[in-house]
């Protein structure tokens, strides 16, 4: 039987992202999965996801963010919401992002698509 992942588990997903989670992300993408955040070349396998992931750590510790949606239907989600870069002396940067994941095929279920959106809004 196939595994389906709920919307808790792509929110956790998302997280990772935010905290620093390298391990949780590792453990939850396929060794061929491909990135592509719009408007860049997809990054494709495991190490370079992990590489490009785990690097932008830095840029979001500063960051606070929300998910405002998460819909699934087991084997693909869709995630929106906001963050907002917390500048020294400087206004913050809001962004606007959308992420989408697909599963592989596998009873495990991991991430073998991330597609990103993100644009900064000015409020």
């Amino acid at each position: 039987m196939k595994t389906a992942k709920n919307t808790d588990f792509f929110r956790q997903f998302n997280d990772a992202f935010f905290q620093g989670n390298r391990q949780f992300i590792e453990d939850n993408i396929t060794e061929d999965v491909v990135w592509t955040i719009v408007g860049s070349e997809p990054i494709v396998g495991k190490q370079a996801f992990l590489d490009v992931a785990c690097g932008m750590n830095e840029g979001y510790t500063d960051m606070d963010y929300t998910i405002e949606l998460s819909l699934t239907n087991g084997r693909e989600a869709a995630l929106k919401g906001r963050m907002i870069r917390k500048g020294a002396g400087d206004a913050p940067k809001i962004y606007a992002y959308s992420d989408f994941y697909a599963l592989d095929d596998d009873d495990e279920g991991k991430i073998k698509e991330v597609t990103t959106f993100s644009i900064e809004l000015k409020e």
